[in-house]
């Protein structure tokens, strides 16, 4: 098997991305370590016996799926329990662990949809708010009559896109990656929130220079459904941070930072990661079977090719604007740290850091009523147990194994996090691979986190 040694040129890498994404290899070439560090402190203690998510982690790294991958699980007050195994990346020396920062992509859509239900529940925001009130070219949108077809054929939207529509992907808007002819039409306007240079594609649009600007030239295309009417990933997790910049007269990022980040000491979470911590920045990899045909490279199928790393990996500067659907690069640690105030509804170290009110309304489901959560089968996310909250999915049904009001969502490079209200339980994956629906990775860490739950007695 050919090492990864090489590193595609931007346009290259860029173009398979863009064409792949979505909502058996050789080992022995890289050392795959799974071990469990349990934090000092608290009195209560947490075993450390998760044997499956140890496997877990440590195949999937002797294998050479992944060049390393950190699994954090946190109960209640007590330490987290870490497992990791792998290197920064496949020819890097350093380990990865808690503190390593990753890609978050589409992990990014929870944190913001947690920063608009705050607002919400400070009334400075309405569930059911129109986006018009925000920006007034949204009162008069227009619907295509045939996704596939001619964007000017249209007809008038009859609902007004709500606060609620874009928390939960049901705006009519959609993704510069999905296949529809509005999707292409957004390339050209330069409609490509997050995109730095994986992802480019020759003739994209020059992007806006603001959220504000996004919003705007976002209103000028057509919507591909009736607002309401069907989930439809897309980027209004996006045109939402645009509105809580409107709402609070702060950018973006900024406001994420005073009233998230900080509270909850998230020191690695960010839209850009400094130069001075690019000793700590993994190695993005795309999986080489996975590119279109037309660019295939002569290597074996299994081999992960980087896209992106230090000391020129394109996080080390900024987007053209804060993406609140997939802009942030952060580390298990500071995520865990964020799904455990979402498990705890709120309460961090005995202080309530958010009101209840306003997780329990993130973790609900908001879906408009007859609208089902429909989602990429590989990534074993949607069916009948599934709603939508505020910017991930919600399980609404229980009998499929996890409880009621689990809240969480993955990204595009393989992340995972999800928080368990009804068990005080929270569970963050970081590892780094493109396309995520390459491995059913999202279903194997649900069954490793259950066995290991079972064995230590604790019911999902």
């Amino acid at each position: 098997m050919m090492k990864s040694t090489l590193m595609l040129g931007p346009l290259t890498a860029l173009a398979l991305l863009s064409a792949c994404a979505s909502p058996g290899a050789q080992s022995s070439a890289v050392s795959a370590t799974a071990s469990t560090a349990v934090a000092a402190a608290p009195a209560a203690t947490v075993s450390t016996s998760f044997e499956n998510l140890q496997a877990l982690a440590g195949r999937y790294v002797a294998e050479r799926k992944v060049a390393n991958m950190v699994i954090g699980v946190s109960r209640g007050e007590a330490p987290p329990v870490w497992i990791q195994a792998g290197t920064l990346g496949l020819e890097r020396p350093t380990a990865a662990d808690e503190q390593s920062i990753y890609r978050i992509y589409s992990m990014t859509k929870p944190i913001v949809g947690v920063a608009a239900a705050l607002l919400i529940e400070k009334g400075e925001l309405a569930l059911d708010q129109p986006v018009s009130d925000f920006f007034p070219e949204y009162a008069d949108m227009r619907v295509v009559v045939d996704r596939a077809g001619d964007i000017g054929d249209t007809r008038p939207a009859t609902t007004p896109i709500t606060i609620r529509h874009l928390l939960t992907h049901t705006s009519g808007l959609t993704y510069q990656f999905q296949p529809n002819s509005v999707a292409s039409a957004y390339r050209a306007a330069g409609i490509l929130p997050a995109q730095r240079r994986v992802g480019a594609l020759p003739g994209d649009g020059e992007q806006p220079e603001s959220l504000a600007e996004f919003a705007t030239r976002l209103a000028s295309l057509p919507l591909v459904a009736e607002p309401g009417t069907e989930w439809h990933y897309s980027v209004s997790m996006d045109l939402m941070g645009a509105i809580i910049e409107e709402a609070t007269g702060e950018a973006l990022d900024q406001h994420l930072q005073r009233v998230i980040f900080d509270p909850l000491g998230m020191e690695d979470t960010g839209f850009v990661v400094p130069q001075a911590d690019n000793d700590r920045l993994t190695t993005n990899y795309f999986i080489a079977g996975k590119m279109p045909p037309a660019m295939r490279l002569p290597v074996s199928d299994e081999t992960l090719i980087p896209i992106d790393a230090p000391p020129d990996s394109e996080y080390n500067a900024a987007a053209a604007f804060p993406a609140g659907g997939g802009g942030l690069a952060s580390t298990a640690q500071d995520y865990l740290r964020f799904l455990r105030a979402v498990a705890a509804l709120g309460m961090v170290d005995g202080r309530q850091i958010f009101p209840r009110a306003a997780i329990e309304m993130a973790t609900s489901d908001l879906l408009p009523q007859n609208v089902r959560f429909l989602a990429s089968p590989a990534l074993d996310l949607s069916g009948p147990a599934q709603g939508y909250g505020a910017g991930g999915r919600v399980v609404v049904d229980g009998s499929g194994g996890e409880p009621l009001g689990s809240y969480g969502w993955g990204g595009a490079a393989g992340t995972l996090g999800f928080a368990q209200p009804a068990t005080g339980t929270s569970i963050v994956m970081m590892t780094q691979y493109m396309p995520q629906d390459a491995y059913a990775l999202a279903g194997e860490l649900s069954k490793a986190v259950a066995a290991d739950m079972k064995a230590l007695g604790v019911g999902r």
